[in-house]
């Protein structure tokens, strides 16, 4: 995979933060010089590495409260972590050899058997674990060999193998004995006991996250943070959580608006962090439900989306038209396919095709028993995916559509997404890892069509997209990859199982007291044991 391009980052200056909401972490806090303060505008999901979907989660999972089997370097080469060592059998398997010096945040070692349990549990369809659908897809089993050894074995030989293994196991000795389908609402989730170079010490439910140094965490992967400390608090109103980073209330403001760029850009002493990121924006329609089961309906909404109008009006510069979720900067990016068009008349001569027409003179169509095109539009309560779905209600009403907003809390949204209790939505997929065939599986293979909470929540079932979406995965030509996701972006153009909106780069904001930060498409919190306050 290709070096990213590098975080575009304001120049640092001394900017001194006054510290604020600290002393209500409880305990000794070692001073405010070693508490950041993060600010959020939503909360997080449960800290469980098996059933955790959430972006924010995850990257707490995976660089602070835990420890991945393996990282990325910055220019997304697979290195070691948990895994000190591998060995890869042909095609057809992999050996991990583990660190012997990782430990549980209750002094248990991490072993063979945490990795092999977490595997495992994953791979149960009553589990409804992301790390089936995006990472163990085309993996078969996993071996216990010794305490520190791990055999996993392929399905079949596929390409950025390595990639699957981007995760961290969880304390087979704490989970095991709960059920795979009470997982997820495992009291474990709220008070998790982790491995990483964070300790888990309270969580507030939409108030405050706060982690502490482990002062165990292994030399050789870096040893005990420098701070102390890290409280993050949620503040969802995103102009009154810019104040607080302007004001000194937190160090860092995650994520920020495209519209405050400039605000901050403007303002002395402020680290400004924007990159191209791994999120891709997405109309998803329910297959289940009328009228999207009609391929010519979903793309006759695609063609009356007018994503350019969208860039242009909310996202100030800061994304790009998406034709599927294929990255801009991925290698294996078909470079000759344009983002579906805008196109009206499309639009219109599709839905009088599939007998949508405006039967009686009001502006909205109707079907042949009269029933006007009115469907919900589901949208989580962020900013900019309000003023979104408030823009597509705009657009798709001149296409005949009488579309009805539905804007939740964001745990509210995913729930009903995952549950697939929606008509439309307005959503995003953070791409889990850099296996360019990870997201298309997880989003469109048939086999996750009928697993109960899996990604394919628009039950999408189409033989053609399974059979590229396999021959993609398998291909280690690049020249070959290009050609295959090529043919599946056209089919994804022409089915529309959901719709590709926009790439938005990911933009973040600190003060300059906070060094350390570094931010790209691994996420913003990649470099988080290594922050710390120059004061």
């Amino acid at each position: 995979m290709a070096t990213l391009n590098r975080p575009v980052r304001s120049v640092r200056t001394g900017l001194c933060a006054a510290l604020l909401a600290v002393l209500a972490c409880g305990g000794d806090t070692g001073g405010t010089g070693r508490t950041a303060v993060i600010g959020m505008r939503s909360d997080f999901g449960g800290f469980n590495p098996i059933t955790n979907s959430d972006l924010y989660t995850g990257e707490i999972i995976n660089y602070a409260l835990f420890t991945p089997l393996v990282q990325y370097d910055s220019a997304l080469n697979i290195v070691p972590n948990l895994a000190r060592s591998w060995e890869e059998q042909g095609d057809t398997a992999i050996v991990f050899h583990l660190r012997p010096d990782v430990r549980w945040h209750d002094g248990r070692p991490v072993t063979a058997d945490d990795v092999v349990f977490t595997f495992e549990r994953a791979k149960l369809p009553e589990t409804a674990s992301l790390l089936q659908s995006a990472f163990l897809a085309d993996v078969a089993s996993a071996e216990r060999i010794d305490s520190l050894t791990v055999r996993f074995r392929y399905m079949r030989p596929h390409a950025q193998a390595l990639e699957d293994f981007w995760w961290a196991p969880a304390p087979r000795h704490l989970l095991d004995s709960i059920a795979p389908d009470a997982l997820r609402n495992a009291a474990f989730n709220r008070q998790p006991v982790g491995s990483g170079p964070f300790r888990f010490v309270e969580w507030r439910a939409n108030d405050r996250l706060v982690l502490a140094r482990n002062p165990d965490y292994p030399a050789d992967l870096g040893g005990p943070p420098p701070l102390e400390r890290i409280l993050f608090r949620i503040v969802p109103e995103a102009s009154t959580l810019l104040t607080e980073l302007l004001t000194g209330g937190v160090h860092a403001d995650i994520p920020v608006l495209p519209a405050q760029v400039e605000q901050i850009r403007a303002q002395p002493g402020m680290q400004l962090f924007a990159y191209p990121g791994r999120t891709v924006y997405y109309l998803g329609w329910n297959h289940a439900r009328a009228p999207f089961d009609d391929a010519r309906v979903r793309r006759a909404l695609a063609f009356a989306v007018n994503r350019q109008e969208i860039i242009e009006a909310l996202l100030h510069g800061q994304g790009v038209p998406a034709e599927g979720p294929v990255p801009p900067w991925s290698p294996a990016r078909p470079a000759d396919i344009a983002p579906h068009a805008f196109a009206p008349d499309s639009t219109a001569a599709l839905l009088e095709q599939a007998g949508w027409r405006d039967r009686n003179g009001d502006g909205l169509r109707e079907n042949a028993a009269g029933q006007p095109l009115r469907f919900s539009l589901l949208s989580s309560d962020d900013a900019l995916r309000r003023a979104v779905v408030e823009v597509l209600q705009s657009q798709l009403r001149r296409a005949g559509a009488d579309v009805q907003i539905r804007v939740v809390e964001f745990q509210t949204m995913l729930a009903e997404h995952r549950n697939r209790e929606f008509d439309a939505v307005f959503t995003n997929w953070i791409l889990d890892n850099f296996r360019v065939s990870a997201a298309p599986f997880a989003l469109f293979h048939s086999t996750e069509a009928d697993r109960a909470r899996s990604a394919n929540r628009s039950s999408v079932r189409d033989p053609v997209l399974d059979t590229l979406i396999e021959q993609g995965g398998a291909a280690t030509d690049l020249a070959e990859q290009r050609r295959i996701w090529r043919d599946f972006t056209l089919r994804l153009q022409q089915q529309q199982p959901v719709t590709f909106m926009f790439w938005l780069n990911e933009l973040a904001a600190a003060r300059g007291d906070l060094s350390g930060v570094g931010m790209d498409a691994r996420g913003e919190l990649r470099t988080l044991r290594q922050w710390m306050l120059d004061r």
